[in-house]
């Protein structure tokens, strides 16, 4: 009998090692598996994030392209509020929309006379004051401090503030403009067709950055 209680006793004993061993290992097997886990949601989150910057570099591009090349809205209640924090637009009731492809004129701006080439220009909607619109009226579409800018003058009068529309006053610190150039391509005197250049790229990490590189056509009426 005492023999018998002093082998289920050491099997007892056995059991208990084996099994604190075993929970070592599993411990030690699922402390592996959370950092294995934990590094690749964090390598998900961070493509994740690397690919929603560069989407707002390409779409926040083209929308600028489009503002130039379709018009920013003017007139009555035209003025842009800030909708977010990242510098979004929302116009309300515009009357009319003045870019390159309804501008009678298009100037160079902050260049000499008889250039063909410049980053800012300036469109000119009208000469005529049938429709209402003074021959002031304009649209200046310009580079200054690392952004394009643009202010509007509608019936003789504007807007105090100008619209920062690349990069947006909330992107700023991962989006930069590297160029934008406007260049007069047909012939004569008078701007009729410009080829439009932008360059611009986002930080996606520190000192990794990716670029995208916008080249377009545009024509006033």
């Amino acid at each position: 009998m005492r023999r018998n209680r002093l082998r289920l006793s050491s099997i007892v004993s056995n059991q208990r090692g084996v099994s604190l061993v075993e929970l070592i290992v599993v411990m030690t097997i699922t402390t592996i598996l959370i950092v294995i886990s934990g590094t690749g949601v964090s390598v998900f989150f961070r493509k994740f994030e690397e690919l929603k910057k560069y989407a707002e570099l390409q779409n926040d591009a083209i929308e600028l392209l489009n503002y130039i090349k379709f018009g920013v809205p003017v007139g009555d209640e035209g003025a842009a509020v800030t909708q977010t924090g990242l510098g979004d637009y929302q116009f309300r009731k515009p009357k009319e929309y003045y870019g390159v492809n309804n501008a009678v004129t298009i100037q160079f701006l902050n260049v000499p006379m008889g250039a063909r080439q410049s980053n800012s220009i300036r469109v000119i909607p009208t000469a005529s004051y049938e429709q209402g619109v003074v021959p002031t009226d304009y649209a200046d579409f310009y580079y200054t401090n690392g952004s394009v800018r643009c202010r509007r003058l509608y019936k003789g009068s504007g807007s105090s503030t100008a619209l920062v529309l690349f990069p947006k006053t909330g992107k700023r610190s991962y989006i930069s403009l590297d160029e934008i150039m406007f260049k007069q391509i047909n012939n004569g005197s008078s701007v009729k067709i410009l080829d439009v250049t932008l360059r611009a790229k986002v930080e996606l990490a520190p000192k990794k950055f990716k670029h995208v590189h916008f080249r377009t056509q545009m024509g006033r009426k």
